[in-house]
């Protein structure tokens, strides 16, 4: 640690300015320094749901940071969504599902925070067909009962 000749803030080693005013050891003041309150904002992304990808879809992606996904179902839960990633994965559609249910972490909150299943764009029409007769299959046994 260094005390800072200008302010007299303590500065650790690795630093070769001050943090709070820009100068260094031997008291010399860099021009183009900028406090944190002085400087811009960072505009960061907007946070994304937590998602669990598929040991299948990992391995059938070779880069799934930059693959257009898109959405094509809505889940009741994160279980079902989960569950219906992983089969749409072993009928050979490569599949995801967020991990984390805020409708039900949170209460309410409209169907824009429900858990969703993802695709590659290129899957997604055999994924509806899938997903159809899933849906399909799920209204015949409710039926029944």
């Amino acid at each position: 640690m260094w005390t800072c000749p200008k302010c007299a803030m303590k500065v650790d080693e690795s630093m070769d300015v001050c943090w709070r005013c820009g100068t260094d050891v031997d008291g010399v003041e860099d021009p183009h320094f900028v406090t944190a309150e002085d400087s811009p904002a960072i505009d960061d992304p907007p946070i994304e749901s937590e998602m669990a990808i598929s040991d299948e879809i990992a391995e059938s992606i070779h880069d799934p940071i930059h693959v257009d996904l898109v959405e094509c179902y809505l889940a009741g839960s994160a279980l079902e969504a989960g569950m219906l990633a992983e089969e749409l994965t072993a009928a050979g559609i490569p599949a995801m599902a967020d991990g984390h249910d805020l409708q039900s972490e949170l209460g309410f909150l409209g169907p824009e925070f429900k858990p969703r299943v993802r695709v590659r764009a290129e899957d997604l029409e055999p994924a509806r067909e899938w997903l159809a007769n899933y849906e399909a299959d799920r209204k015949a046994k409710h039926d029944h009962s």
